[in-house]
Formats: C-alpha cells, structure tokens, sequence
C-alpha cells in the first residue's frame, strides 16, 4: 500500500500508547497522528483528526472503548476501529462487533500482527487475533445467534459467486487468499465483498462471517 495510513492510539496508560507509537513508527506506509487516554478523548480525536484506523483499549475509566466505537462509526464511517485488549471476553467481543469494530486484538500480540492489522483494516478488511479466531466463529454464533431462518434468508439474495466468497470469508480469508481460491483478481473479490455487504447489510467481513456460519453455509 503506497498511501500512508493515518492512525490515532487510544489508552489510559501512556506507556502504552508510547510503545504502540514505537511500533508503528517502524512501518513505512503508517503515521500516528493523535492520542488519546480516554473514550471521550478518542471522540474528539476522530473529529479533529479523522484517521484512517483508531487503535483503542476496551477498558478505559468513564466512556470505555466500546461505547466509543460506535460513537466513532457514527461520526467518522471511514474510520476503521481495531480494538485491544488483554482478555478475550465474549460480551466485549460481541459489542464491538454490534458497534461495527473491524479488528479485535490482544495486546500481548507481535509488533508485527499489530501493523498486519493496521493495514488489513485501512484496505477494507477485519482482522482477529488468531489466538481468538475460532473462539469467536465457534462462541459468538451461540451467543448472539441470527436466527437460522433469517440468517438463510439474506444469503439467499446473494448471487452464487457471492456466496462462495462468503463462505471462503467465513473460513478467515482475505482477498487475495479468496482471489486465488476462486481464480479471480483480487479487485473482483472486493468488489463482490463489497456487494455481499450492503445485501447482508453488515458493517464488516466479520459479522458477514457470522451470518454466514449462522445461516449454515460453513461449518463452524
């Protein structure tokens, strides 16, 4: 990606924030352009600022990161948030997911699965820690499930093609994973994600993914 990806960090620790700042700074397509130490303060940044990708801590004293989040989306859509966190909790997993977060992360990850993140959701993609990979595809669908009926309903307008591409999205492809898979460009894949979306109107891959395990077109 030639394009520089603006990036805001949000956490209450500032030793934190410094060494996200660290870390990005090593990549040459990334550039932080404002922190934040609350879920108030990431708010503001996102109007001034309005990054590409908001890297945020869930647990934060007063509004929390996932309140945040879906104050974010509404003010900023073309904002990507990646949310981090020490634990993988179900419920916070859930409501990032309903607040339209792209990205979950643990923060003891790699330098490096940080940056794959910033760059996979800054080019329209989600992106999960694969510690909690499965443990999402495999809990949530029993946690907040769809209705199968429902869930059968909307993959249903989808065209054959689009859902083979949910279904190798469910499976946690990217596109150029899905591209070679299926023997297409990688911009025909986006394009079709990009039309299953609106039709499934879902905010990410990631609730995409969901429905498509809850409407039984993959096998969790």
């Amino acid at each position: 990606m030639n394009q520089t990806i603006t990036v805001g960090v949000v956490d209450s620790e500032a030793l934190v924030r410094g060494g996200i700042r660290r870390v990005l700074e090593q990549a040459p397509d990334v550039r932080v352009v404002a922190e934040a130490a609350s879920g108030s303060g990431a708010v503001e940044l996102v109007r001034k600022h309005h990054p590409r990708v908001l890297l945020m801590d869930v647990r934060m004293p007063g509004l929390d990161g996932l309140a945040a989040t879906e104050q974010v989306r509404g003010l900023s859509p073309g904002t990507a948030v990646v949310l981090l966190t020490s634990a993988a909790d179900d419920s916070h997993i859930r409501r990032a997911l309903r607040a339209g977060a792209t990205g979950f992360l643990l923060k003891d990850g790699s330098p490096r699965e940080l940056v794959a993140a910033v760059r996979a959701v800054a080019a329209g993609e989600a992106m999960l820690s694969p510690a909690i990979t499965r443990r999402v595809l495999e809990r949530i669908v029993d946690i907040d499930p769809e209705p199968i009926e429902r869930a059968r309903d909307l993959v249903g307008h989808l065209t054959g093609r689009e859902r083979e591409v949910l279904g190798l999205l469910a499976q946690g492809m990217g596109n150029l994973q899905i591209a070679r898979k299926l023997y297409l460009s990688e911009g025909a894949v986006k394009a079709h994600v990009s039309r299953l979306l609106t039709k499934l109107s879902c905010d990410n891959r990631v609730q995409a993914a969901i429905l498509a395990h809850n409407a039984r077109l993959v096998s969790a």
